[in-house]
């Protein structure tokens, strides 16, 4: 790994489950000697990455951060587009909706909006990447990438997450094959045992994915005829997100 490599690495390990990690902890979680991960925490808060917490030594996310959040979003302004979209979605079908992009090696959530519903709702960690096999988003996104680039991401351990988790590989392909054909990807309870996922890939400039919009419902809430509507609101947004990206809007 390069030193950049290193230090996102470090910043990687930050979520929501844990917002503060001490030298000793990030050492552990990558498997590095302390006095390197001392190094690379030291390096990162001096550029105001990481902060420290005077009273027990331990690191948070720092507002150097920040700065370049909105930094991002005044000069690529994808991120409020990308949300507008995503409630949008929310008031045609009802439901929570995330979107996703492949980045450093993983699916990761880059908006979320909640449903209105009182009561029962899909929480979704946007710090906790989404498993490709395990995922509606995964397997949508690995339905508009090539062959080699599947059979790559799926050469590892595919982890079970519940009893529905799908973790043969020939069995994963026909998933995705079946998500290519249709244009999105149904998932029930393969992730969150009491969730059902609709999703549709996003494409880049060349057609091919760079992430993935989705709809999460309760099981209890997912009612006969609901796929049929949900997956035509999915594409529909997938076409506008892919645009953003580029792709004018096809969708496999």
């Amino acid at each position: 790994m390069s030193t950049v490599e290193k230090a996102l690495s470090v910043l990687d390990l930050f979520s929501e489950s844990q917002p503060r990690l001490g030298a000793s902890q990030i050492a552990r979680l990558l498997g590095w000697d302390k006095s390197t991960v001392q190094r690379y925490v030291n390096g990162l808060a001096a550029k105001g990455l990481l902060e420290q917490d005077t009273r027990d030594k331990s690191y948070c996310l720092g507002v150097a951060l920040t700065r370049l959040a909105m930094l991002r979003e005044r000069t690529n302004p994808i991120a409020s587009e990308v949300q507008s979209i995503l409630v949008e979605l929310v008031d045609k079908t009802g439901e929570t909706a995330h979107a996703s992009e492949f980045v450093n090696d993983a699916l990761r959530t880059t908006g979320i909006v909640e449903t209105r519903i009182r009561g029962t709702r899909v929480y979704i960690d946007a710090s906790e990447p989404l498993p490709l096999h395990a995922s509606a988003s995964g397997i949508a996104f690995l339905s508009a990438i090539d062959s080699d680039r599947v059979k790559s991401m799926l050469a590892g351990k595919l982890n079970k997450f519940t009893r529905s988790t799908e973790i043969t590989r020939s069995k994963v392909l026909a998933l995705i094959n079946e998500a290519a054909t249709r244009g999105y990807a149904k998932n029930a309870g393969t992730f969150e045992s009491d969730v059902v996922g609709v999703a549709a890939p996003v494409l880049g400039f060349d057609n091919t994915a760079v992430g993935a919009v989705a709809v999460a419902t309760p099981i209890a809430r997912f009612q006969a005829g609901h796929e049929k509507k949900v997956a035509a609101e999915v594409k529909k947004s997938a076409g506008r997100l892919s645009r953003l990206y580029g792709a004018g809007g096809v969708v496999r």
